[in-house]
């Protein structure tokens, strides 16, 4: 008798809930692809999959950031445990408890089951981060719409515009050089390097050359879309014009090369529980599953796992302007 009523009055000092199954909750945090990283407010959780503690009560947000896909934002799910609420009311009818118990789990959140699990789908898309450093280096993501691009320019803020301008002349005229020797591979970082420094369709225009012979056909079509899209003032240098002209040209010839590779998974990804797909050792999102999506001539590895299915793999050879389709099929 005496023990129970010290068993009670424990209970009506810290809440039944919180003393028997704490104030906390373990969560996994996973994300498809996997290597997101995670945090909890300004706190750094790590890469995903990972696991931590969070509290029963309130609210909690998590973020993950992977380059080359959206920032995610989401909140943990938390559901009230109705047997644990019986508990503190039962333990109410006595006297002695005061009705304590309620109270203290009521603050503590104790009441509540936090989500074992988090997963979050990462869409593909620019970082805020990535934008963040893009828009503070002044790089140029080439390829991508002007409209959203940070500022061409990239050299250091203390270079005047006729350094600018002198360092760009330069880093053409050896990327032109070694283009003409047949040395593409070399040209194209001082060409992208112009670029950077100073913002002209004829940097455009040997980029996408480049590009096109180094096979790199997806990047050459869309260095060529930024090329033809480019508005040009009234007295832009006549060299400028006969650049974009020479640009649509050269973009219809090489749309026609540029392949796809459509991979589709049976079952269907949509049944497929922890997911990941990888192209060549890199993840790719799982949205694009089914898509004939542009590729690179080449070779390709296509890796899947999912859970409670055997890892399943293939190869396939791209060839220019050729579609090809790849189906694997997972088994327990």
């Amino acid at each position: 008798m005496r023990h129970g009523a010290v068993i009670v009055l424990s209970l009506s000092l810290f809440g039944c809930a919180a003393a028997f199954r704490g104030t906390k909750g373990k969560v996994s945090i996973e994300s498809t692809p996997p290597g997101a990283e995670a945090s909890k407010g300004p706190r750094k959780l790590g890469v995903t999959p990972t696991e931590v503690e969070v509290e029963r009560s309130g609210i909690t947000q998590v973020s993950l950031t992977k380059s080359g896909y959206e920032d995610h934002h989401g909140v943990v799910k938390k559901q009230m445990n109705p047997g644990w609420l019986t508990i503190d009311i039962l333990t109410c009818v006595f006297p002695v408890a005061l009705c304590i118990p309620i109270i203290v789990d009521a603050l503590t959140g104790a009441w509540y089951d936090v989500d074992k699990k988090y997963v979050a789908t990462m869409k593909p898309g620019t970082s805020g981060a990535t934008v963040a450093a893009a828009a503070t280096d002044g790089s140029i993501p080439i390829g991508e719409d002007a409209s959203s691009a940070p500022p061409p320019a990239g050299p250091p803020v203390e270079m005047s515009e006729s350094e600018r301008k002198a360092t760009a002349r330069a880093a053409y005229l050896e990327g032109v050089k070694l283009q003409e020797n047949g040395n593409c591979s070399e040209a194209l970082p001082r060409l992208e390097t112009a670029q950077r420094f100073f913002n002209a369709p004829t940097h455009l225009l040997h980029i996408g050359q480049c590009q096109a012979a180094t096979g790199k056909l997806v990047e050459a079509a869309e260095t060529y879309e930024l090329l033809v899209r480019a508005p040009l003032a009234k007295d832009a240098p006549e060299v400028f014009r006969q650049a974009q002209d020479e640009g649509k040209k050269e973009l219809a010839q090489v749309k026609p090369r540029i392949p796809t590779l459509r991979i589709q998974l049976t079952p269907a990804p949509s049944s497929l529980s922890s997911l990941v797909v990888k192209l060549n050792g890199n993840a790719i999102p799982n949205e694009v599953l089914g898509i004939a999506r542009p590729v690179n001539p080449g070779k390709y590895k296509v890796t899947v796992w999912a859970a409670g299915y055997k890892e399943a793999s293939d190869t396939v050879d791209v060839g220019e302007g050729t579609p090809k389709a790849l189906e694997l099929k997972l088994s327990k």
